[in-house]
This record gives structure tokens, sequence and C-alpha cells, in this order.
């Protein structure tokens, strides 16, 4: 996505520089000599630059996929030499939970985990409180 915000809007200033840039200019390198719009040049030097830095891109990206296999293959070549005592003894599926865990015990046999049940705790008696007894006064007695 960063890619097409920098690409485009140098591509469209390139192609408005060729569009404003048509008459021919004599063009000189070296010894060389040439007629040519400047618009034109700019287009396929640009065309020649992009061309080389996604080349270049690539042979570093070619370059990761391959050290990329050569390590997977390395891999499989030692997991192959393990002997099965040291062969892990977790399922394929399973990589992240520790050695001891009750679900991996579980995966193992295909059966579903057993937790202990709680204990039960009797519910404490809630106590009602007695409404307050208002002292009485003499008169009424």
């Amino acid at each position: 996505m960063i890619r097409l915000f920098i690409t485009l809007p140098v591509t469209v200033a390139l192609i408005i520089f060729a569009a404003c840039n048509q008459a021919p200019v004599e063009l000189s390198w070296l010894q060389w000599k040439w007629t040519s719009s400047p618009g034109v040049l700019a287009l396929l030097v640009a065309a020649l630059f992009y061309a080389t830095g996604s080349a270049s891109v690539w042979v570093v990206v070619l370059r990761q996929i391959r050290r990329a296999r050569r390590a997977e293959q390395e891999l499989r070549t030692l997991r192959a030499s393990l002997p099965e005592a040291d062969a892990p003894a977790r399922p394929p599926g399973l990589t992240s939970a520790p050695a001891n865990s009750p679900m991996l015990k579980a995966y193992a046999a295909a059966q579903p985990v057993e937790t202990p049940p709680a204990p039960e705790v009797a519910p404490a008696p809630v106590a009602t409180p007695e409404p307050p007894t208002l002292p009485r006064s003499p008169e009424h007695s």
C-alpha cells in the first residue's frame, strides 16, 4: 500500500512531464547523439530504474526463500535422525501446550478432560435481624 502512495504520484508526474515536453530536442551522451523528446526520455529512464529496483528486490526475496527451504530440509533431516526415545511425546497439533498439561494428555488419549468437581460448600445460615424495640414511655403502660 505504501508503494502505491509513492509510485502513483511519481508516475502521474512523469506522465504530465512527458505530455508537456513533446518537442524534439537533440540529446547526447558521450559520443552518441539522437533526437527525442525529454518526456519520453524521462519515462524510459524511470521504467529502467523501476525494473532494476524490482529485480534487485526479487534477488533478495529469492535468496531468503532458498534459505528457508534449506532450513526446513535440515529440520526434517534432524527430526528423522532422532531416536524414538528422544522424540517429543506431544502430538504435532499442540505445540504450545506444556508437556505435563492435562489438555495435552486428554488430546493424546482422545478423551475429554475430566476436571475434579468443586467441593460443595454448605450455604451459611442467614440470620434475620430482629426489628429494634423502642422504649415505652411510662404513661402508655
